[in-house]
């Protein structure tokens, strides 16, 4: 599950809703780049509202609880609206991968603050939060469909990228399950999630009176 034995019910309940605003966030963030980039079919389409019914994918939801990485639904875009050769609609593509660092900055922040007030128990649910929005961005920094980068890199990447991208589709949900244990019993997704999850502690760290 998301919140294994290190967590109580309600503080697991607590980042839960936590990450699920996350999702929401992620989509947000994309539907506004997209708008200002030229495209407004994500606002058209209501994904500028942080409407759950609208940003939500429920199987997305429950892998989220039982697995710890969910999804939101596919922000809808039209390359048409877009100039530069597809790198205005790759820019779209990653501001999801910033949606869930900045969120975990969020989080974090959030958590901090509620340690220095003594509430325990919030601060871990923020910080399990934080971690797992990490992970998230993390794992959208893989070129596989649907994830970010692999949608950036299909609006944007020379054909042989793309080619590669349509490739690595063709092996469906269980490649994207075999991808994801090899790189996670490879350390490469934990060493990643360390990585951002230090920066953003460093981040905090230089704001005064934190």
């Amino acid at each position: 599950m998301l919140f294994r034995a290190q967590a109580d019910l309600t503080t697991a309940i607590i980042a839960f809703i936590v990450m699920v605003m996350a999702l929401i966030f992620h989509n947000v963030v994309q539907a506004f780049v997209a708008n200002r980039l030229g495209d407004p079919s994500p606002r058209l389409a209501g994904f500028m509202a942080f409407d759950p019914q609208r940003q939500l994918d429920l199987i997305g939801v429950v892998f989220l609880a039982l697995l710890g990485f969910g999804w939101p639904r596919t922000v809808p875009v039209n390359p048409r609206n877009y100039a530069g050769r597809g790198r205005a609609e790759a820019w779209v593509w990653l501001s999801g991968v910033g949606a869930y660092l900045l969120a975990a900055l969020i989080a974090t922040l959030v958590a901090t603050v509620f340690l220095a007030l003594g509430s325990a128990p919030l601060a871990i649910a923020f910080r399990l939060a934080a971690t797992t929005s990490i992970l998230h961005a993390v794992i959208n920094l893989f070129p596989l469909l649907p994830l970010d980068m692999a949608r950036a890199a299909l609006a944007w990447g020379n054909p042989d990228v793309r080619r590669f991208i349509q490739q690595l589709a063709q092996f469906g949900v269980l490649g994207f399950m075999v991808f994801f244990f090899v790189l996670s019993a490879s350390g490469i997704i934990g060493r990643l999630v360390f990585f951002f999850d230090r920066l953003i502690i460093g981040i905090i760290r230089l704001l005064p009176g934190l």
